[in-house]
């Protein structure tokens, strides 16, 4: 996804790129340096869950997020993922 179109939300990067399938495709890469495992996990299942529930799955769009070390855990939790997409989908239909 070198040819994407990069934001930063919240600690979170996020590269998207337009894809010809119809509907929207989330990647998560979260690394050792984010946290344990424990942690990592339960940002991936934020995030999925956030995703499966916002109006963007109709879009054509990859997405791959990228979550910074920096970001807190106490951070994580289902509405503010939500609101990361909510302000991603602002920002993409500029």
């Amino acid at each position: 996804m070198q040819k994407g179109k990069r934001y930063r939300i919240q600690g979170l990067n996020m590269v998207v790129m337009a894809n010809h399938d119809g509907y929207a495709r989330l990647g998560l890469a979260v690394s050792r340096k984010y946290g344990n495992a424990v942690q990592r996990n339960r940002l991936k299942r934020c995030l999925r869950s956030a995703f499966r529930q916002h109006d963007m799955r109709t879009l054509g769009m990859d997405i791959l997020i990228i979550p910074s070390p920096k970001l807190k855990t106490a951070d994580v939790d289902e509405q503010n993922m939500a609101s990361c997409f909510d302000v991603l989908l602002q920002r993409v239909a500029r």
